[in-house]
């Protein structure tokens, strides 16, 4: 195989260059998910949400396959995507860095640059993988804690000397205790904290200490590195 020909195609409209950019978008589709199920520390379901990025690669590549021989074509896509609206939100801003690159595959195999596109691909996905890597190695466990229970009716025990037991229970096992946000209404008591542990393995007695503290409460625990 020529080298020089493959990455530097001449004939965008050779249906035989059109399926092997479409083989391409599949190829680098399915890396960039797998990169993104590996490395991405967002919270919501990786599995669902990065099925659509093959699918959005291949769209885009055939929308711009289809459009970049006719001006007139180009005008109407326009138009078309300008009555197009999003509703569906993107809660962390790394879903939406993902869904660019997938659509910049699709743009540059949809244009014919396949060195370009492959090129940057591996750039961009080989610094990714650095950024999370070094954010988990070396770096205590950050964790986002919601307590959320009710004081002890009859035992003295007010908001004041449980959110001071609280505070001594996070430390015993913590790095650093920043405490967010409070909450006291009536019996009702909602705590917010980030938390430095020292270890992932501090995550079991700390609840467990939790629950001392505040019999009966609601402990949320997610991961919090995205967190100051």
């Amino acid at each position: 195989m020529d080298w020089n020909t493959f990455l530097r195609p001449t004939d965008a409209n050779d249906p035989r260059t059109i399926l092997v950019n479409l083989g391409l978008v599949l190829i680098l589709g399915q890396i960039l998910v797998w990169h993104y199920l590996r490395f991405s520390p967002v919270l919501s379901n990786k599995r669902k949400f990065s099925r659509v990025f093959v699918f959005v690669a291949a769209t885009t590549m055939l929308v711009i396959s289809v459009v970049q021989s006719s001006l007139a074509l180009s005008l109407g896509l326009v138009g078309a995507l300008s009555i197009i609206r999003f509703r569906t939100p993107i809660k962390e801003p790394e879903e939406l860095a993902y869904l660019f690159l997938a659509i910049g595959i699709g743009l540059g195999l949809g244009a014919n640059q396949r060195a370009i596109t492959m090129l940057a691909f591996a750039v961009i996905l080989g610094y990714m993988a650095l950024i999370s890597l070094g954010r988990s190695n070396g770096l205590p466990p950050r964790l986002l804690l919601h307590l959320s229970g009710t004081l002890p009716q009859g035992a003295g025990k007010g908001a004041e000397l449980t959110l001071r037991e609280l505070l001594q229970s996070a430390e015993a096992g913590a790095e650093r205790v920043d405490l967010r946000r409070v909450d006291s209404e009536g019996s009702t008591f909602h705590a917010t904290l980030v938390l430095d542990l020292d270890s992932a393995a501090e995550v079991g007695p700390l609840l467990s200490r939790l629950e001392t503290v505040l019999p009966g409460s609601s402990i949320s625990v997610v991961e919090g590195h995205g967190l100051d």
